[in-house]
């Protein structure tokens, strides 16, 4: 559809820089002429040619408008017939794209479980749209107030989301299968410690270079996997290069304890894991434990 309408957009400025220029006689007469000149015959063809294209381009689109949500193809004539019933004039037109992009915005909003107030929002733009001038610091801590409205919104549907994933028979399960298979292993290794996070640790060799620091980037030789022995990451032995506030919460406290050259094994509590929404691309589930066996091959 993109190439359809980049060519009608191309023929359209055509035509209007040919009826721009002969408004203002800087064009050939020819031309002016011959434009004055365009049957009623032509102009029915364009239209009839004009109504086919973009028909069927918007005809290409249509699955993917679906695939967003069921729109009948009824609706999209009333819309269309909306905007050519509008006045013609270029304020009604600028109001009716901004119009579009308000609902597009609502959309968005409804998304989110805010269902806007139409009629409280038009009458709000009127008393700032109709005000004598704009003061440009009033207008970006307006659109900050808003902005902070909206996230505040987002950060509470997302701690309920999660909330509701933690609470899951799934979730529960695997914070359970975590704290028995921690219980088994430090009753097994009295090696093992503890931290207050809940985060378990066996230092095989700290190290004696670098210390790991809170920006380090770091090169690592480790195999991540589940406790029932699945891998979910094995680098191999070149190890790879990431920086500590790119790994989980839990595995960036262990590393923490060690230097260049040091070698441990932490078990690492789902919730300073993956968390609540864990890695289903991984297979990883919510709360779920992970293992790491790490090597720090370089701190940089």
């Amino acid at each position: 559809m993109n190439k359809l309408f980049t060519v009608a957009c191309a023929a359209s400025l055509a035509l209007a820089s040919l009826s721009s220029c002969c408004g203002k006689g800087v064009c050939s007469t020819d031309a002016c002429d011959a434009d004055a000149a365009v049957s009623k015959a032509t102009v029915d063809s364009i239209s009839m040619a004009q109504g086919t294209y973009i028909g069927q381009a918007v005809l290409s689109n249509y699955p993917m408008m679906q695939r967003e949500g069921s729109v009948s193809k009824e609706d999209i004539i009333k819309g269309i017939q909306t905007v050519f019933g509008a006045d013609d004039n270029r304020g009604t037109q600028i109001g009716i794209q901004f119009g579009l992009q308000m609902l597009n915005e609502m959309k968005q909003l409804e998304d989110l479980g805010i269902k806007v107030d139409r009629s409280v929002m038009l009458n709000n733009f009127k008393r700032a749209f109709l005000s004598d001038s704009i003061n440009q610091d009033d207008a970006q801590q307006s659109y900050a107030v808003y902005q902070g409205m909206i996230q505040k919104v987002q950060a509470e549907n997302k701690a309920r989301e999660e909330a509701r994933i933690a609470a899951s028979p799934e979730a529960k399960a695997n914070v359970e299968a975590g704290e028995k298979y921690i219980a088994a292993t430090v009753a097994a290794d009295p090696a093992i410690k503890q931290t207050a996070s809940g985060l378990a640790y066996r230092i095989d060799a700290k190290g004696d270079g670098k210390p790991v620091e809170g920006s380090s980037r770091l090169k690592l030789k480790y195999v991540e996997k589940k406790i029932d022995g699945t891998e979910i990451v094995k680098t191999n032995d070149n190890g790879r290069t990431t920086y500590i506030n790119n790994v989980t919460p839990g595995f960036a406290e262990g590393l923490k304890m060690l230097s260049d050259g040091g070698k441990a094994v932490f078990y690492v509590p789902g919730e300073i894991a993956y968390g609540v929404n864990g890695i289903p691309s991984r297979n990883v589930g919510p709360n779920e434990m992970i293992v790491y066996e790490v090597e720090v091959i370089e701190v940089e």
